[in-house]
């Protein structure tokens, strides 16, 4: 009798343990698909704003939606009309950020971590520019997207991809991938647009051209243009400040 009451108890307590981390399993999914769902409402809303139109009115109605953090560029500043900086994440004020000792359980358990933010910088009354960053890290590999819209800048003479265009450039820096679209180049926006839904499959962003498909597609294209004898014949020099 003792023996059939201790395989009893073992199998109800394998089955708690089973029912716990089902639960457990359950719920990081749920909190990872309602960031992923939250990270495509962020980029929506950015992608209405306008540089040179949005105000810091519109500007600040996206940092109270997201908790933003507010401050002028250099953070120790207040945000003014002439400077402005907002910052918002997707894991902002969200339950790991509230729970951070449950939130690292849930990123140790499993073994991945991701993010989205957006910052926008207003200049005299003004969005002036706008960036995403799109990072995913495992235990074995790491992968970060930047993109950047607003008015072309003289270090980007210095890229030969931006010869080749003048509107966008895709290329990888050292530690990311690099996207930059001209504000008033409208045709070329989507461009800027990420996988957010690979941070919430199974198989979860595998590298730069996972995140951000369509400028990858554009940079491969571009890459085997400037390696070849002929692109300075095809690049222009205007734009160029």
């Amino acid at each position: 009798m003792r023996r059939r009451a201790l395989i009893r108890l073992a199998f109800i307590t394998s089955g708690v343990v089973a029912l716990a981390g089902l639960g457990l399993m359950f719920a990081l999914y749920s909190l990872n698909h309602h960031q992923v769902l939250l990270a495509h409402e962020m980029m929506d809303d950015a992608a209405r704003l306008q540089i040179g139109e949005s105000s810091l009115g519109d500007v600040l109605v996206y940092a109270h939606k997201y908790h933003a953090e507010v401050s002028g560029s250099w953070h120790e500043d207040r945000c003014t009309q002439t400077d402005c900086l907002v910052s918002a994440g997707v894991h902002q004020n969200d339950f790991g950020e509230r729970h951070p000792k449950l939130g690292s359980l849930a990123t140790h358990i499993s073994r991945r971590y991701w993010d989205f933010a957006t910052l926008m910088w207003v200049k005299d009354g003004k969005l002036d520019a706008i960036e995403q960053w799109f990072w995913f890290t495992t235990p074995n590999a790491k992968a970060a997207v930047i993109t950047d819209t607003s008015q072309p800048s003289s270090k980007l003479c210095r890229n030969p991809f931006f010869r080749l265009h003048h509107t966008f450039v895709a290329y990888e820096a050292p530690k990311h991938f690099s996207v930059w679209v001209d504000s008033s180049a409208i045709s070329d926006k989507e461009i800027l647009r990420l996988n957010i839904n690979c941070a919430g499959s199974i198989r979860g962003c595998r590298d730069a051209a996972d995140m951000a498909p369509i400028a990858w597609t554009k940079y491969e294209s571009d890459r085997s243009a400037i390696t070849s004898d002929s692109w300075l014949k095809a690049a222009q020099d205007g734009n160029c400040r």
